[in-house]
């Protein structure tokens, strides 16, 4: 509908207002004989003329008000490789009228990445834009209308509900922590994991759907090359997609050792979509006889 609708609307109930007046005058100026009949007639054409008048009154108070949003949701299709993800909005309006027009807008940094013109598809606008992996997104539904236009904010850094959205890049990642606290030499031919704590976190957003944990081991590395292997089960946190174990006895069986040698401690973890991850978590050195921490 043209910008110009609302005011030939009131135009056109303006006339009709008019109009029902002059028919009423018309059967007062009418001989007493003649306004029998035309009484009748007249009180039919005015009553006409009314309920169009009501008509174009509602459609004019639709006209003149901003359109806001009923619903809407956001679709996310991560790219094969994770790089990124197409982000697709449905959003459904309040009071959908010939003339208004919706726009997908992406925003990072405060500078805009994507402006979509929404498409109308019966009943919801609808646009996808392309976005690469990064952190701090913010989508927005622009909507105009003859009544003017409105920004709305969907989800943010500010409001991130959804969150997965806004932080596209943390959703599409995967790693794994090991950090050691302490830990104790038993005899010189076992190495005793005290405090310690395995973490790995699974991308939340994956092409190939929901991604499991395969192995998870504490690999013990001599001068780089693998000496030991100790398998381990991490449990679920309260974090989705996060997977922990909290190490109070961890034993780990040593290598033969001599001056100048370095063990090195790494978790490796494979996951059911072919990534490997890895975390370093301690070294040591043996110097005089005795094993010395370099890190930790």
């Amino acid at each position: 509908m043209k910008k110009n609708s609302a005011k030939h609307l009131t135009i056109a109930a303006l006339v009709l207002s008019l109009a029902a007046g002059a028919l009423s005058i018309a059967a007062l100026n009418n001989r007493p004989e003649d306004q029998s009949h035309l009484i009748n007639d007249l009180y039919q054409q005015n009553q006409q003329l009314r309920s169009q008048l009501e008509d174009m009154t509602a459609r004019l108070e639709r006209l003149e008000t901003v359109v806001s949003l009923q619903s809407w949701n956001l679709d996310i299709t991560p790219w094969p490789d994770s790089t990124g993800a197409d982000v697709t909005l449905n959003a459904t309006p309040s009071d959908y009228q010939e003339g208004i027009t919706a726009t997908f807008q992406v925003q990072l940094d405060g500078q805009a990445v994507a402006s979509i013109p929404c498409q109308w598809n019966g009943s919801e606008f609808t646009a996808t834009a392309s976005l690469n992996a990064a952190d701090g997104y913010s989508y927005y539904c622009i909507l105009t209308s003859p009544g003017g236009t409105r920004h709305l904010g969907l989800t943010s850094p500010e409001n991130p509900v959804p969150e997965i959205p806004v932080y596209l890049l943390s959703s599409l990642s995967s790693y794994c922590n090991l950090t050691v606290n302490d830990w104790e030499e038993n005899n010189g031919n076992l190495l005793v994991l005290t405090s310690a704590c395995a973490q790995v976190q699974l991308p939340l957003l994956s092409s190939g759907g929901n991604i499991k944990i395969i192995t998870s081991n504490l690999v013990l590395r001599l001068n780089g090359a693998d000496s030991t292997l100790v398998p381990i089960q991490l449990n679920p946190s309260e974090v989705a997609g996060s997977f922990d174990l909290t190490i109070t006895n961890g034993q780990l069986p040593m290598p033969e050792l001599k001056d100048g040698d370095i063990l090195e401690l790494y978790l490796e973890v494979r996951l059911s979509d072919g990534r490997n991850l890895q975390a370093f978590g301690i070294s040591w050195q043996m110097e005089s006889g005795e094993l010395i921490s370099a890190v930790g």
